[in-house]
């Protein structure tokens, strides 16, 4: 088609070491698809790397959201108006829309009373977040921190247990980071830990159940969105490509139905799952600790953005679901209904195909391999800011989130 000709080469800006700016990009949203608009996307999200779907993979009945360099713009209007799909323009900016959406008032100094600097008045950069947990480990003689392994540039790895419980207590595991532009995972699950730790109702749940918590999964990525490129998503690792494309996404890098569906074997594109299973430090770490527990965890929980729904397993095809789906359904929609009620959103709970068809997912691995009784991923806030939530939405979030995770816990307490 000639409209391909038209396209820049969006891996070679990507693997450049500058800061990467958005000027002149913008956002177009679609109408709601039909079967064939969907397919038509879908072929196009794992064929051509040059577009980044913030809605996600588009499936039927759903709008997609696509962004376009300044010299792709006319060539996407083209492939939209071949194939009858409607469109409108959602972002003229993106860097503007970037730079709007990350002004603070929290930009001030650091109170000395405080015994950490994360306050979630803002989103903080990786050696932050760790100095967070350190801090709690230091002040509770049932908190700890550990290393599960460096990332591909030698970051330490890090996750906070709280394991008060006696051992063979059930286990609680929440993963976020994954997806390194999704500032809001690291931002609710650091307040879910402040709220675990510091307010005395919860005492029940550091009583009775054991919690290992990993707040950044994918370091590098997430330190290179805040000195590289803000809508960074995949890891950072070499991948031999000779446009120079680095990285892989993690959340498609995981052993159970590798490479089934949802991917590309193209190194440019944001849905590359990497050479084999586990190709990347950063799965590889997960998996090799959760297989070193004493026991299964109980809920293994991803959280992700920016999509407003609770996913539950399996993502790799349609209309496959585990054993126990009757009771993953019946909690997850007890979920989102406790969420919703807290600041009034709408969250849904929905089966992980109907958001797209992806393999090699973290909650398909938790639930399929693992075998833990409960895995879910849940998908932050949206509200129309899509991976550059403002900080002033970090706290009502996190209170939404949090409110919505004692569902699951006690859950498992019955």
């Amino acid at each position: 088609m000639k409209f391909l000709i038209l396209f820049a080469v969006l891996g070679v800006a990507l693997s450049s070491e500058s800061r990467k700016t958005y000027n002149g990009y913008q956002v177009f949203q679609t109408e709601v698809l039909d079967k064939s608009g969907a397919t038509a996307l879908q072929k196009l999200a794992v064929e051509n790397d040059h577009f980044d779907f913030w809605s996600g993979i588009p499936s039927t009945g759903t709008k997609a959201e696509l962004m376009a360099s300044p010299e792709d713009i006319d060539a996407l209007r083209e492939f939209f108006t071949a194939r009858n799909i409607g469109f409108k323009l959602k972002v003229p900016d993106v860097q503007n829309f970037i730079d709007e959406a990350s002004k603070t008032n929290s930009k001030k100094e650091h109170n000395p009373e405080s015994r950490y600097q994360l306050d979630w008045e803002d989103y903080y950069q990786f050696d932050v977040i760790t100095d967070f947990i350190e801090e709690l480990a230091q002040t509770y003689d049932y908190v700890s921190t550990q290393s599960i392994g460096k990332s591909f540039e030698g970051r330490d790895t890090k996750i906070l247990s709280i394991t008060k419980a006696a051992p063979g207590a059930p286990i609680i595991w929440l993963e976020t980071g994954m997806h390194a532009r999704e500032w809001i995972g690291p931002a609710v699950v650091t307040y879910a830990i402040r709220e675990l730790l510091e307010n005395s109702e919860n005492q029940k749940y550091i009583d009775n159940l054991n919690f290992h918590i990993l707040p950044v999964a994918n370091p590098d990525g997430y330190e290179y969105t805040f000195n590289g490129d803000r809508l960074w998503r995949k890891t950072r690792s070499e991948t031999g490509s000779g446009l120079g494309c680095k990285g892989v996404d993690p959340n498609r890098n995981f052993g159970y139905h590798f490479g089934e569906s949802g991917v590309s074997s193209s190194k440019c594109s944001d849905v590359y799952n990497g050479p084999e299973p586990f190709s990347e430090p950063e799965t590889a770490n997960i998996r090799d600790f959760l297989e070193t527990l004493d026991s299964i965890p109980e809920v293994a929980f991803a959280f992700h953005s920016a999509a407003e729904i609770l996913l539950y397993p399996y993502g790799y095809d349609y209309d496959v679901f585990p054993e126990n789906i009757d009771e993953i359904v019946a909690l997850g929609d007890e979920f989102v209904d406790t969420l919703n009620a807290v600041n009034g959103m709408t969250f849904e709970n929905i089966p992980s195909t109907d958001l797209y068809p992806c393999a090699g997912t973290s909650h398909d691995w938790y639930k399929g391999v693992l075998g833990s009784r409960f895995a879910y991923t849940l998908e932050l806030r949206d509200q129309g800011y899509g991976f550059v939530l403002p900080p002033q939405q970090i706290v009502p979030s996190g209170e939404e989130t949090w409110a919505a995770i004692k569902v699951l816990l006690d859950k498992v307490l019955e």
